[in-house]
């Protein structure tokens, strides 16, 4: 259940729907504006199977704003969002820290891997034996400084209040409601425009 679901009445099909239709909107404006430029560079057969292809990738676009929005509101309610989320900036941050935060690792491995196993037995030379030495050394040094390092405690002191803040929390669902509830167009606006003027001139 929600941290606080008898305060708070979250509209969540209103919050999909919205999102759903800023996805639409959002891949046909993409569409409209590219589709030139791709008949263009691409010719008049290629352009036609994108053409056919555009509805489902607006409906996979309207479906993934709507779970973005749902999934917000998710993250206002419940620890167990917030504990995703968490998880996920933890997960992107890896992927491109973790070459640098284990090179020592990654060097030892290399060289073990790679430059000393030679022909299915070790090769112990003395500059073999030298850089295998420098490479544990290195790795071991690293480990501790990675070890007794602040920001990792801080790092997960943020999470943790961030995690444990449900007032925070509260305060932007209450905020996030009526933004992510607002009724939206499932039409771009120069659509909505031709429309009306279609209908005046009637």
């Amino acid at each position: 259940m929600s941290e606080y679901s008898s305060e708070v009445d979250v509209p969540w099909l209103r919050i999909m729907h919205a999102g759903f239709n800023v996805g639409f909107r959002w891949t046909i404006s993409s569409v409209v504006l590219g589709i030139l430029a791709f008949l263009m560079s691409n010719g008049v057969e290629d352009s036609i199977l994108v053409i056919l292809w555009s509805p489902v990738a607006m409906v996979a676009m309207g479906l993934l704003f709507s779970f973005l929005g749902a999934f917000y509101i998710c993250s206002c309610c419940f620890k167990w969002a917030r504990w995703l989320v968490c998880l996920f900036w933890f997960m992107l941050a890896f992927v491109h820290l973790a070459p640098f935060v284990f090179l020592p690792h990654f060097c030892l491995v290399t060289y073990l891997m790679f430059p000393v196993y030679q022909g299915g037995a070790w090769d112990f030379s003395v500059i073999n034996a030298f850089w295998t030495a420098v490479f544990s050394l290195s790795t071991i040094w690293w480990s501790m400084k990675l070890f007794r390092a602040n920001w990792i405690r801080t790092v997960w002191g943020k999470c943790l209040a961030y995690v444990t803040d449900a007032e925070g929390a509260r305060k932007k669902l209450i905020k996030a409601i009526p933004n992510l509830s607002k009724k939206q167009p499932l039409l771009p606006n120069f659509f909505s425009k031709k429309r009306r003027r279609a209908v005046n001139s009637k």
